[in-house]
């Protein structure tokens, strides 16, 4: 198999809708191509429009809805913006007081929850980290819990609950929307280590992302500790991947490396990872750890698996079906040129 590929497209979908439904009546039809791959440019700004005229200040983050909508963090804008399926990005959420935004889930509920760093007084350090709850329809934005920590990672959970990873304070621990109420499952407050254990004797460093296994348990991107740890709701940690040596190594879950991987993306079987530090899009099949894509060196290219370039890389997001893979390449907080949305086609050809 070859590795994955950066498609350049045009926005031609009635033609494209056309050649892949009317040309032929064979049980198989026509792949029709990703369209674009790209959304916004070096430069920051916040303008609304299709995918070569649309503008971000630091993209953070992205999560996708069953039906294809794809909603973009946009941590310097403070501002949550909208990708629609006709490629048109426009803004959903920008409010007084509603502060740097990063970690989001879509809960069963339908709403869109999202942490802010900042809460909705207009403070913001390490302990006003504030869950909003966002009505996708309105983009009205109401505060569910503020100053709560750093809570950058959310994950919706089956029964309505949603887990939280706080990187300021080394916890994981369960909201439940409804009544505001936080139970604790893993990990002591401001206690950094990195240990395999139950409930608040295991140590975690800087959990970032996370994502909800098939299984139920949570696989965290346990930043400075340079791996993933598998959580279960009842505070069971392990490590699932990683060394916890920083490096680029692709080997089985327990021989391979990671530079401060990011955040955690699952499709089916498949994990992804943003492994921000070395630059790469990293893949979890089975027991072994491989380079989905990225070159390892920081910058901005479209192309084929290792030859593709990323800047920023932090949150990612597959789509209901696993086939697309979105990428919030924004700039990592340095200031740089590099402020936009990618995707990517999962298959390999």
């Amino acid at each position: 198999m070859t590795a994955p590929v950066f498609r350049t497209l045009a926005l031609f979908g009635c033609l494209a809708l056309l050649i892949g439904c009317n040309g032929n009546d064979h049980d198989t039809k026509p792949k029709i191509p990703l369209k674009p791959l790209v959304w916004g440019d070096a430069e920051a700004d916040l303008i609304n429009g299709k995918a070569t005229v649309a503008r971000f200040n630091n993209p953070v983050n992205v999560e996708v809805a069953p039906d294809g909508t794809v909603y973009v963090a946009d941590f310097d804008n403070s501002a949550i913006r909208v990708i629609a399926n006709t490629g048109i990005v426009s803004t959903l959420v920008k409010q007084a007081n509603f502060v740097r935004p990063f970690a989001m889930t879509l809960a069963k509920d339908g709403n869109l929850y999202v942490q802010t760093d900042g809460n909705d007084t207009g403070q913001r350090n390490g302990t006003t980290g504030t869950v909003w709850r966002i009505n996708t329809t309105t983009g009205l934005a109401e505060v569910v819990v503020r100053n709560v920590g750093r809570p950058r990672g959310l994950q919706a959970l089956p029964d309505g609950r949603i887990a939280m990873s706080d990187l300021v304070h080394n916890v994981i621990s369960v909201l439940n929307p409804a009544t505001g109420d936080i139970q604790p499952v893993a990990g002591m407050a401001d206690q950094a280590g990195f240990v395999n254990d139950n409930g608040t004797a295991a140590r975690f460093s800087r959990p970032y992302g996370l994502a909800l296994a098939s299984d139920g348990a949570l696989l965290v991107a346990d930043q400075n500790n340079n791996c993933i740890r598998r959580v279960t709701l009842t505070g069971e940690v392990t490590t699932f991947a990683g060394t916890g040596t920083p490096g680029n190594q692709n080997d089985i879950v327990t021989g391979a490396s990671f530079n401060l991987p990011e955040d955690v993306a699952i499709a089916g079987s498949t994990i992804y990872i943003s492994d921000q530090s070395n630059h790469l899009i990293r893949r979890i099949d089975g027991n072994v750890v491989t380079t989905f894509a990225g070159s390892g060196s920081a910058g901005f290219k479209d192309g084929k698996g290792t030859a593709a370039e990323f800047f920023g890389l932090e949150g990612i997001a597959v789509n209901a079906d696993g086939s697309i893979l979105w990428m919030a390449d924004g700039n990592g907080g340095t200031g740089a040129l590099f402020n936009r949305v990618r995707r990517l086609a999962t298959d390999e050809e």
